[in-house]
């Protein structure tokens, strides 16, 4: 183990050489008892663009690891039982088969899945299992802005943010610069223990934020004015604006579910076709 610090020089150089020859040199550079590990195995591990120092220290790691872990590989299978190693190579090997062959089905569904889905797929799921998508949180549609404390507008944004008409919605964006911060789309349902960690300010009139709610706040940023447009309480059924993200994924796990299927049968129905696969029975 001392030795390998000045067999990494050696391996840095015929690692270049080898690179540039493009051919796999079958150059041992560590020894484990009957195991090797040969040049070509860590030329990965040598990055140009860092100090040959810095390379080296890389280098010597990787082998210390590998030794330890052939150490321990080459005890391990002196003292563990016959029928238990045997056991754990068929687990091996199942893993690389199931590694493959997921790997190579992942592709197919990749190139073949229909990622295309209609609003009424989705609202007919909706519709099928709403009873089951249940809220675990309050939801809000909350407008709000935050104005700096003299600001002489202050009466008329309020005005406007509580009535919030067609007219109001376009002059608060007209005038949105004044706005230290705001949120106008009260079209759109946010979870209330995320607007209280976003807004903890908000958390002064957790227990009144209902439907409707209209107030000020205040803190260090500023005066906060907001309105609770509607308000959903925790177990009510979700709404399916809020859902569809969910909904567009169980329809999209069902069709891969279904393609995999489909490709398992039709590789087994070509290889019988193809006299590739046949079952002998005992006459």
């Amino acid at each position: 183990m001392i030795r390998w610090p000045l067999l990494i020089g050696s391996v840095l150089i015929f690692s270049s050489c080898n690179l540039l020859g493009g051919k796999e040199d079958r150059t041992p550079v560590a020894r484990v008892n009957e195991t090797f590990l040969y040049e070509a195995d860590i030329t990965s591990l040598i990055n140009q663009s860092v100090s040959s120092e810095d390379s080296a220290v890389v280098v010597s790691s990787y082998i210390n690891q590998w030794a330890t872990e052939q150490l321990l590989l080459d005890k391990a299978r002196i003292n563990i039982g016959a029928e238990q190693q045997e056991q754990y190579n068929k687990l091996v090997i199942q893993y690389k088969v199931s590694l493959f062959t997921e790997a190579y089905k992942n592709a197919l569904v990749s190139r073949s899945l229909d990622s295309v889905i209609s609003v009424t797929e989705l609202d007919t799921l909706y519709q099928k299992d709403k009873a089951n998508f249940l809220l675990n949180d309050d939801l809000l549609k909350i407008r709000y802005v935050l104005l700096e404390e003299r600001n002489t507008n202050r009466a008329r944004i309020k005005k406007m943010l509580s009535r919030y008409s067609k007219e109001d919605k376009e002059e608060l964006s007209s005038i949105n610069l004044q706005f230290k911060s705001a949120n106008l789309n009260d079209s759109v349902w946010i979870k209330k223990t995320m607007l209280l960690a976003r807004l903890p300010v908000f958390n002064k009139v957790e227990a009144g934020l209902y439907a409707g709610k209209f107030g000020e706040l205040k803190d260090s940023t500023g005066i906060y004015i907001y309105k609770v447009e509607d308000k959903l309480k925790k177990g009510d059924v979700t709404p399916s604006t809020f859902i569809a993200p969910t909904l567009r994924q169980i329809i999209l796990n069902k069709r891969k579910l279904q393609l995999i299927k489909n490709i398992e049968k039709d590789i087994t129905k070509d290889a019988i076709k193809n006299n590739n696969f046949e079952i002998y029975t005992k006459e």
